[in-house]
């Protein structure tokens, strides 16, 4: 699973400021959302109405926090900081197949060791 990263200036920026606390809280639903899903900084517009009112949703828009993309909004800059779906997707592979290995090795010994006691209880 991945994380949603946020700078530790973040309740900083101007942006967010300007935003408000509401609306800057349903940013980081929709963000972790996006994560979660891997959508690449992608939010459907039933997910956003869902997570916040349309006044949170407006001021998004307003601050440049959210820009409109036909089907929804998008997180501007989202893969400057998050990783991209494709970057995740290969990196479960990765991990599944360090996993898949190791039980695979550890079946092995396993079954050695039981071999190996069955042998010895024979003697």
């Amino acid at each position: 699973m991945p994380w949603f990263r946020l700078e530790d200036d973040f309740y900083l920026h101007p942006k967010v400021s300007s935003a408000g606390n509401a609306a800057t809280g349903l940013w980081v639903r929709c963000g972790t959302y996006s994560a979660h899903y891997l959508t690449d900084g992608h939010i459907p517009t039933p997910i956003a109405r869902q997570l916040g009112t349309r006044n949170e949703i407006a001021a998004l828009l307003d601050t440049g926090l959210w820009a409109a993309n036909g089907d929804g909004f998008v997180i501007p800059d989202f893969l400057e900081y998050q990783p991209c779906r494709t970057d995740v997707e290969a990196e479960r592979a990765r991990i599944s197949a360090i996993r898949a290995e190791a039980g695979r090795r550890g079946g092995i010994a396993s079954g050695i060791a039981k071999q190996t006691k069955q042998t010895e209880s024979k003697q």
